[in-house]
């Protein structure tokens, strides 16, 4: 396991690397990956933790801090907004690089989202129903669509929950609008549907 975990992060070391030192139009993915790994990372300590004793309010408060940064592992999807600096024809060399780099960006960073909301859901159901997997779910999406939207459009990052809770607070009651509402049930659905789907092919890897 904690080699898994250690491959992992070389690989996205790796990548981070190659964005780096190879000329393309997406550096802002070495932070947008950054920024998706740590609910990933965030979601195998509260793991670890489920199974200590005496560790339930440092578990707990481990999961609001997740439950902020996880949005901004799902606000990758909305990254491919940025092909338009490239054309989507697919015709030459250079669009060929970038297109790769950030798919395989986006893609990664969607895998940590699901990959540690999935854990949160074991961590706190275990193996209860379905209803209670469909019910996480929603509410996670639902809540994580709303968070994409505030990063997206009024660019608020996760930390200032903390450093600047009033502006956080007055911006969102300002964003409450059909605009918002609108993208939050579209990216809420889409986030679900990955969600249910990515779940469902858990299960049938370990049955």
């Amino acid at each position: 396991m904690k080699k898994d975990i250690l491959r992992v992060h070389l690989v996205v070391l790796s990548l981070l690397l190659v964005i780096w030192l190879v000329p393309t139009n997406y550096n802002f993915l070495i932070w947008n990956l950054f920024l998706a790994l740590v609910p990933f990372d965030l979601a195998l300590i509260i793991r670890y933790l489920s199974g200590k004793k005496g560790q339930l309010l440092l578990k707990l408060g481990l999961t609001v801090v997740w439950l902020a940064f996880f949005p901004n592992a799902m606000y990758m999807v909305t990254d491919f907004s940025h092909l338009s600096s490239i054309g989507t024809g697919l015709m030459t060399e250079t669009q060929f690089f970038n297109y790769a780099i950030l798919a395989v960006g986006v893609l990664m960073g969607l895998l940590f989202g699901l990959s540690s909301a999935h854990i949160i859901g074991r961590v706190y159901g275990g193996v209860l129903s379905s209803t209670w997997t469909v019910v996480f779910y929603i509410v996670l999406s639902f809540v994580s669509a709303y968070g994409i939207y505030l990063g997206r459009f009024l660019r608020i990052n996760s930390w200032e929950l903390i450093s600047a809770p009033h502006k956080v607070l007055t911006l969102f009651l300002t964003s409450l609008s059909s605009h918002s509402l609108v993208f939050v049930i579209s990216f809420g659905s889409l986030q679900f549907a990955l969600l249910v789907l990515y779940h469902m092919m858990r299960r049938i890897n370990t049955d």
